[in-house]
This record gives C-alpha cells, sequence and structure tokens, in this order.
C-alpha cells in the first residue's frame, strides 16, 4: 500500500550506490604511483643533482595528461567560486580537481575524462564570474614564467563538403593547421553544410596555414580547401606572453630606450646640435636623433 500523502518510502539500493558514488568521484583521490629506482644523489660541478630519463619523466606524467592551466587576466574568483562554475556551468561528465598554483592568477585543472578536457579547452567563453582567463593545455615543460605558443583556435572550412565531417577526416584536413580538438556541434550532426566549424589547438607563433588541397594539387578531381581564423591570438615572442605581439610590447619598447640612452656617444664636434636638443620636445628630439643615428652611434 502506498503510503500516506504520497510519502516517499525509504531510498532504494540502488541510489543509495549512485549517491555513495557521486560522493566519491567528487572526492579528490590519490594519484596513482609510478615507481623508480632509487638512485644517489650526483656531484657535477659542484652542485647536487638527480636525473630521471625521458620515459620515466613521461609516466610521471600520465595522471596528468588531460590537465590545463587557467590563467586569469586579473583576481581571481576563489577556488569554491570556481570549482562551483565549471561544475555548474560547463556541463561535466565528471567534476575536475582544481587547485592554487605559485602564481597567484593561475589555477590548475584536472580531468579524468579526455572528452571532459576537451570540452574545456575549446570551450567559446573563457570567463568566470565576469574575470577572463587564458587556457593552456599543461606539459612537463609548462612554466608559469612564460605563457606556450599552443593555444586553442576556432576555424571554418568553408564550403566543406559534409561526407568530409567525419572527426577522422577533419583530423587530417586540419593536420597542417594542429590538433584538432573537437567539431561544433552543428558540424558533428551535420545540420549546417555550408562548411565546418573546428577547434584546433594550434602554434600561434607561426604564421598560420591559408589553405590545403584535399588530394594531389591542381588535379581536376582535387579541392583546394580555405581555413578561416575566427579569432586568432597574438603571441609575443619578446617577452613569451599571448594576447599582444612583439610589435605593441612594452617589454620590448623599455629596451630599445634603455638602449637608445645608453649608445649615444658624445662627439664634440656635435656641440651646437647637442645644446639644441636640451630645449626640443620629446618627438622633435626623437625626429633628431633618428637623422643623426650613424654620427652619433645610435
Amino acid at each position: 500500500m502506498a503510503a500516506a500523502g504520497g510519502s516517499k518510502g525509504p531510498p532504494t539500493v540502488a541510489e543509495r550506490t549512485r549517491s555513495f558514488a557521486e560522493m566519491v568521484s567528487a572526492t579528490p583521490q590519490p594519484i596513482p604511483e609510478v615507481r623508480v629506482p632509487f638512485r644517489n644523489p650526483k656531484v657535477v660541478d659542484g652542485e647536487i643533482c638527480v636525473q630521471f630519463s625521458t620515459e620515466e619523466i613521461e609516466r610521471s606524467a600520465a595522471p596528468f595528461r588531460y590537465a590545463m592551466v587557467m590563467k586569469f587576466l586579473k583576481q581571481r574568483p576563489s577556488l569554491d567560486q570556481i570549482r562551483g562554475f565549471i561544475n555548474g556551468r560547463w556541463g561535466l561528465v565528471s567534476p575536475p580537481v582544481v587547485s592554487a598554483m605559485r602564481k597567484p592568477r593561475n589555477v590548475f585543472v584536472r580531468f579524468s575524462l579526455e572528452a571532459d578536457f576537451i570540452k574545456a579547452m575549446s570551450r567559446e567563453s573563457s570567463e568566470i564570474n565576469g574575470v577572463n582567463y587564458r587556457n593552456f593545455q599543461w606539459t612537463v615543460d609548462f612554466s608559469e614564467d612564460m605563457e606556450p605558443v599552443m593555444a586553442p583556435v576556432w576555424i571554418k572550412l568553408p564550403g566543406l563538403s559534409p561526407n568530409f565531417y567525419h572527426e577522422a577526416y577533419l583530423r587530417n584536413i586540419t593536420a597542417p593547421v594542429g590538433n584538432l580538438l573537437r567539431r561544433d556541434n552543428a558540424t558533428t550532426c551535420a545540420t549546417r553544410t555550408d562548411g565546418a566549424r573546428v577547434c584546433v589547438l594550434m602554434d600561434i607563433s607561426k604564421p598560420p596555414v591559408q589553405q590545403v588541397w584535399i588530394g594531389l594539387p591542381r588535379q581536376p578531381s582535387s579541392v583546394l580547401q580555405e581555413f578561416v581564423y575566427e579569432t586568432l591570438p597574438a603571441f609575443c615572442s619578446k617577452c613569451n606572453t599571448q594576447g599582444h605581439n612583439i610589435g605593441t610590447c612594452k617589454l620590448l619598447v623599455k629596451d630599445m630606450g634603455k638602449k637608445k640612452v645608453s649608445n649615444l656617444v658624445w662627439r664634440p664636434h656635435q656641440t651646437i646640435e647637442n645644446e639644441q636638443m636640451l630645449v626640443l620636445g620629446k618627438g622633435e628630439i626623437e625626429k633628431l636623433m633618428e637623422k643623426n643615428k650613424e654620427r652619433w652611434g645610435i
């Protein structure tokens, strides 16, 4: 007989099991141990060092193969706010482990599933609680002091025949650009057939590939496929930072200013021009320096 008032009975075994599984998945678990033989430290050139082989380092990184770094562009939200935002809005299968890094604006996010990692890396909205961030794939070579050259970029392949919308075909077609992360939903379901749209992890320090031949070049049966980059991040090789290029790098301008001052050479026979520089404005001084850079050794 049903309980009076339609009250719900005690939870079933399946409900209790599911709740326990959810609690376990939400609780950080110890990373799998990777064992290496013990080796005594060495002293090389008076410095103490320990060494691991390339294979050992690769094995040590296995638990973090689906990890990314979020760099917030100003003071970041708290870790609890970031966890709540990710778990509530990103639509992941399993909650990731979110932790702080050495630099206060950086956050380390470790996923347990490749699908969740790809979804996070290729998100088109890069903000949490109104604070924008840049995301980077973590590797053993990652350094918080310089940003990697690899970045996720959405590109369009206008006019691509829908029979090439399969992931394996798109992975080959976009290989000259970078590593395919995922297709958008319209490409996956072939509900838009005017071209494909994909997210690719690419090296933004190099000139972007503009097109690729599908088939042998200039053959009647071949197609020249164009790549259209929606938003191509800038990269500065001077300060190893995304978001601006070397032409607008403040560090480069600062260094150039110091170099100009340090390279000035006093020439007694240029007394008149040097005296004029004392009363000229900043713009006029720069013009005069440019005009006489060879004579003054700038």
